[in-house]
């Protein structure tokens, strides 16, 4: 009878112990979705405003507003509220309606050169794409992109245009067809349209990037980055690869072929 009472009490115990990580373990998956979906401030363009505009009276003439939005949904360097650090510093380029501010797009009134600022002692250079290329549309000014070129050990056309689209149509390749990492991190300065004054380039790919499908990135880099953008311009297959701050890209070690032709 004793047995028989303890095996009871046994089962009993494990029972209330199985309950209690099932319960423990629903909570904590809770949590974390909770924490998701936790509503957080940021500041959003309520028209769009130029390069060079002060944060802080962008803030005082309501050009920028507070909205709630899922945290998931909202890049970390999303500013909250204009600080007095941050009141001073201007828009790295034109800001476009319904864009949240991202820290990156804020910086000093002296780096403004023609309209556009560049950080430090870097120079602006626009590489032309088609909006498959430029990730579907969803890169922008602040946005940090890895640079990606396909080149052949024999012969690749880079000659291409843009369909309405979007897509890109290439050329015939022979011998053995590579993409590579050319660039592994890079600041985006503007986004903009062919003919909408915002950067640009006169050759290279940006004769095929003129229908209605282009776009010209305008990036922020130093001299031999500009040199190799140019060279990829001029005589490559770009492609840009959107990152967050928490993305590992860097220069491939081997040189295998990603496929024959």
């Amino acid at each position: 009878m004793n047995r028989r009472a303890l095996a009871i009490a046994l089962a009993l115990l494990l029972a209330v112990i199985g309950t209690g990580a099932v319960l423990a373990y629903v909570s904590h998956v809770n949590a974390r979705a909770i924490a998701g979906l936790k509503p957080v401030t940021v500041l959003v363009a309520q028209r769009e405003i130029p390069a060079g505009t002060p944060a802080g009276a962008a803030w005082q003439d309501g050009s920028l507003r507070e909205e709630t939005l899922p945290a998931q949904s909202v890049s970390p360097e999303a500013i909250s509220s204009i600080t007095a650090d941050l009141g001073s510093l201007v828009m790295s380029s034109d800001v476009m309606p319904g864009q949240v501010l991202l820290r990156p797009m804020l910086v000093p009134v002296a780096q403004v050169s023609g309209g556009l600022a560049i950080p430090g002692s870097m120079v602006a250079v626009t590489i032309p794409l088609c909006i498959s290329q430029a990730v579907a549309g969803y890169v922008h000014a602040g946005s940090q992109v890895a640079i990606f070129d396909t080149f052949s050990s024999q012969s690749l056309s880079s000659s291409e245009s843009c369909s309405q689209s979007g897509e890109s149509h290439q050329g015939q390749a022979s011998g053995t067809v590579e993409t590579r990492v050319v660039l592994p991190r890079v600041m985006v300065l503007a986004v903009g349209s062919p003919g909408s004054g915002q950067g640009g380039s006169g050759s290279g790919l940006n004769a095929g990037s003129q229908s209605q499908g282009g776009v010209l990135v305008t990036l922020a880099v130093d001299q031999a980055d500009a040199e190799r953008v140019i060279q990829l311009t001029e005589t490559g297959l770009p492609y840009l690869a959107l990152l967050t701050p928490a993305s590992q890209t860097g220069f491939d070690t081997g040189s295998q072929p990603l496929f024959q032709q």
